[in-house]
């Protein structure tokens, strides 16, 4: 892993226990890739989903971070005082 990779992952780590909405997610991320991100929930909203985490995915095409990448979140029952929609609890990812 080069040392730019370490520096995302250490990144995407520290998102672990924080509250965004998808906006704000996306602007965080295309911030640290210096790229345009666009994350996607992948989950159905259906009644089976709503007690696991829900699934965020995507990815970089830039060569010092090309991969894909997951974000696990927990949907917020209502938005926080700041827009936040829902909290961080895993990260997963997978550099080529």
């Amino acid at each position: 892993m080069t040392e730019r990779q370490k520096e995302v992952v250490e990144f995407l780590e520290n998102l672990v226990g924080k509250r965004f909405n998808l906006n704000t997610l996306n602007e965080v991320l295309s911030e640290q890739f210096d790229e345009a991100i666009k994350c996607e929930i992948v989950n159905d909203d259906d009644e089976e989903n709503t007690l696991t985490d829900w699934d965020i995915m995507f990815d970089s095409v830039k060569y010092e971070t090309y991969g894909y990448f997951d974000i696990y979140m927990l949907k917020m029952r209502r938005p926080g005082f700041d827009g936040a929609t829902f909290c961080i609890t895993e990260i997963g990812y997978e550099f080529d």
